[in-house]
């Protein structure tokens, strides 16, 4: 294997596993600081285009496989992987918009906040993810359950067409009228996706004019009261209202000389519209619940921005931890799944640990059916686990809540979502996160494209 050959060939650089250096630089491509015990043999920093597609066919000739990192979260660090070449795509962050066409190509480390500014200076949106420092390249490959989820969809279906290097080391551009079966399966595949995308070409939205955030906040011990408030305001929500409802420790609003370090349930809903008085009109029907009034703490019709929205959820996520992450999708009611979490999330070992449930108002009878693709997976309510704490003499402990609160959840699982769930830990977990007939079209059509495995897919089933 000559490596010298293909630094030569590339602008950016390789790291061998022999080098000094091998060892601070794999661990820095991990960002939860949970490192997992993976080594691949070449890490490669593709500088261009043609890095990638020189880094391709280098791995076909010396019979290394590809994993390919994007530069976000994994929290299972799904790109390291033993033996292998780690295609590490972290300088490839340029974008490019056209505001008079809506659209936007970008590469795949533009990350969410810069995307959400950039697109904001043309006044134009598009349904990013809601932590501000992943790049859109995972997120989009995984399916996308971003902001304005109920109006724009999930971020997979504003994929118009995307630019990839596949196995034999050709650049294509798939859409629906040309190689439409990669095309499908890279809205959808995460992870097991077999080529590297360069490019994403985009379709984009107006910016709402006025984003809007009503907060209330109460004892944990109201959570099933809460929950059926929330449901019983469904209906009459707009789906321009994203609701959220999150099982944590207190926040300083709450804090301050009344209920101490106790968990609490916090509802937020946020709405995406045009006017001060829309915002009213689609926040209305959670204010106007009695429960509304009998809060621990509420704040109601924030005015706030992307940027806002961005800073208020990344608090919850601070760099340098340690995590662990799961989800699932559930159609059993909010209530009895989160529920069965409740007791347990009160006797978490870390107070940053949480449970997150996104609750999006039911769709309308004449809703138009899912766009074909990969991602295929979907309920009613979305639940998301994390472990979150700091030193590692306390990783036992929270690994056996993480795993403990995930029994809880996994009887009303229907499904989960590849961008937040623990494939590596619990690799069934990838074929749940589709269909059946859509996990098995994924596999015939991986094999079409890399019929030798050069990319590596899911880790494997159990």
């Amino acid at each position: 294997m000559d490596v010298g050959a293909l630094q030569r060939r590339i602008t950016g650089s390789v790291v061998q596993r022999t080098h000094p250096a091998y060892e601070a630089v794999r661990r820095a491509l991990v960002w939860n600081e949970l490192k997992p015990e993976r080594y691949p043999e070449l890490i490669v920093h593709a500088a261009s285009e043609a890095d990638v597609v020189a880094t391709v066919e280098f791995a076909r000739v010396c019979g290394l496989r590809i994993a390919v990192r994007g530069g976000g979260h994994s929290w299972c660090a799904a790109a390291l992987r033993d033996g292998s070449i780690l295609l590490d795509l972290a300088r490839l962050d340029a974008a490019s918009i056209d505001a008079a066409a809506r659209t936007a190509v970008v590469q795949p480390v533009v990350r969410n906040r810069e995307l959400a500014q950039r697109l904001g200076a043309h006044r134009l949106a598009f349904p990013l993810g809601h932590c501000s420092s992943v790049p859109v390249s995972g997120y989009l490959l995984g399916g996308g359950f971003g902001w304005n989820a109920g109006m724009w969809g999930p971020a997979c279906f504003s994929v118009r067409a995307l630019d990839v290097v596949t196995a034999d080391g050709r650049l294509r551009h798939a859409s629906p009228e040309s190689e439409p079966d990669l095309f499908w399966a890279a809205r959808g595949a995460g992870p097991g996706f077999f080529g590297v995308v360069t490019r994403f070409h985009l379709q984009v939205y107006p910016l709402p004019h006025t984003i809007s955030t009503s907060t209330y906040v109460y004892p944990l011990e109201e959570l099933p009261a809460v929950v059926e408030w929330v449901n019983g305001a469904g209906p009459a929500l707009s789906p321009a209202v994203e609701v959220a409802l999150l099982l944590s420790a207190a926040p300083p609003q709450v804090t301050e000389g009344r209920v101490g370090d106790r968990p609490v349930c916090t509802v937020t809903a946020t709405a995406f519209v045009d006017t001060p008085a829309a915002a009213a009109t689609a926040l209305a029907p959670l204010e106007d619940a009695p429960l509304a009034h009998t809060s621990l703490w509420s704040e109601t019709r924030r005015a706030t921005t992307f940027d806002g929205l961005y800073d208020d959820l990344d608090r919850f996520f601070p760099e340098r931890h340690r995590y662990i992450a799961d989800t699932v999708w559930s159609n059993t009611p909010g209530a009895e799944v989160l529920g069965a979490v409740r007791d347990h999330v009160a006797a978490a070992p870390s107070p940053q640990s949480l449970v997150l449930c996104a609750m999006p108002p039911p769709p309308p009878a004449d809703a138009p059916a899912m766009p074909d693709a990969a991602f295929s997976m979907v309920g009613a309510t979305f639940v998301l686990c994390y472990a979150i704490w700091e030193e590692a003499r306390d990783d036992a402990a929270n690994r056996a809540w993480h795993e403990r609160a995930m029994q809880l959840l996994e009887p009303f699982a229907t499904g989960h979502y590849l961008g937040e769930s623990d494939i590596v830990a619990t690799p069934s977990r990838a074929r749940g996160s589709f269909k059946p007939a859509n996990w098995e079209r994924l596999r015939a059509v991986r094999n079409g494209y890399d019929p030798d495995g050069l990319f590596h897919g899911f880790f494997p089933e159990p």
